[in-house]
């Protein structure tokens, strides 16, 4: 795992601050240059995926506070691959992000909710 993705309390005991789990995702590009997208993704120790793309990436996350970067990589077609940096608070229901995403040559900003179905 990571260590962004974890910190080490009083007792030196390591908790996870973002859960991994399924997540149902609804996300709403910012300016209209691009289309919102929703569904459900994956997110597991820094990696995920949904139905059209894996994501790669590194967060750090402390105190209800996250940030990062992702990486989408197709693997069914759908001429969205992008890198984003993001930010936004998270909670044990789920997390907001605030993400600037690069898709193609097209700079997108996204508000996107991920809302925890199922935590593993």
């Amino acid at each position: 795992m990571p260590k962004s993705a974890m910190f080490f309390g009083d007792r030196g005991v390591e908790t996870i601050m973002i859960k991994n789990g399924l997540y149902s995702l609804n996300a709403s590009a910012r300016d209209g240059v691009a289309e919102d997208v929703g569904g459900v993704l994956i997110l597991r120790d820094g990696h995920g995926g949904d139905a059209y793309v894996f994501y790669t990436g590194s967060y750090e996350c402390s105190g209800g506070n996250w940030q990062g970067k992702i990486t989408s990589q197709e693997h069914t077609p759908t001429g969205r691959p992008m890198a984003a940096r993001i930010l936004g608070t998270y909670n044990d229901a789920g997390a907001k992000v605030d993400a600037m995403a690069l898709v193609g040559e097209q700079s997108v900003r996204y508000d996107a909710m991920l809302r925890l179905l199922i935590a593993n």
